[in-house]
């Protein structure tokens, strides 16, 4: 059996910008708020209790960050994979202050696009890039040697990857609406799943099993 921690970063000031609608879109180079980086230290404290092997890290500026704390705390080795980043904005919004009201309204247009087929603003991810995406990193996590890996990462992509994980890669725009728009991620929330291999010995219903299943989703009981 494998064991994949997925950290969800510590607040950053896209989260804060966001919420107050000022600011300008960063994209991945959006650094930790004060706040984030004190969270950032609850939850490296919390891993030196956990098993963990090796650490991979989106390369935004927020999940690096928070998966360095990680990594001071327990002297894992820390590696960066582009395949756990956030999904990706369309890039005519980068620099551009969140309160214009034509970008408001290509970020509206662009969030649709999760929730439609084939439907694309600029050149930014939609729901069968992210679907994409997140299968290969999966199959990617289930081929890595380690037993025991810690991810840092995102809000949205982890929505992605629950949603993976219980309905599978036949996963459609109207499953993923309705798993997304019931799960919250809190900043530093740990999401751990499970890869199980028939040798494992949890054959359900005597049928070949080898799959990922959900452990626990959004657990941040260390922020108290």
């Amino acid at each position: 059996m494998k064991t994949v921690y997925f950290v969800r970063h510590g607040e950053s000031e896209s989260n804060v910008n966001i919420r107050l609608m000022q600011g300008a879109f960063q994209g991945e180079t959006s650094p930790l708020t004060p706040k984030g980086e004190e969270q950032a230290r609850f939850i490296a404290e919390r891993c030196t209790k956990l098993p963990i092997d090796v650490i991979l890290s989106s390369p935004a500026v927020r999940a690096r960050s928070t998966a360095h704390a990680i990594q001071m705390a327990t002297g894992a080795s820390l590696e960066e994979h582009a395949m756990f980043t956030e999904r990706k904005s369309p890039s005519e919004l980068f620099g551009r202050p969140r309160s214009d009201p034509e970008m408001q309204k290509l970020v509206v247009r662009w969030y649709e696009t999760f929730y439609q087929e084939g439907v694309r603003v600029g050149d930014g991810e939609n729901f069968e890039d992210l679907k994409t995406r997140v299968c290969a990193a999966l199959d990617y996590l289930a081929k890595r040697p380690e037993q025991h890996i810690l991810v840092a990462s995102h809000g949205f992509f982890l929505h992605m990857v629950i949603s993976v994980v219980l309905l599978g890669d036949t996963l459609t725009v109207d499953e993923f609406r309705r798993v997304a728009r019931k799960v919250w991620m809190n900043n530093t929330g740990i999401t751990q799943i499970e890869y199980f291999l028939p040798e494992d010995g949890r054959n359900l219903d005597k049928i070949p099993y080898e799959k990922w299943v959900l452990r626990i989703w959004n657990d941040h009981a260390h922020l108290g």
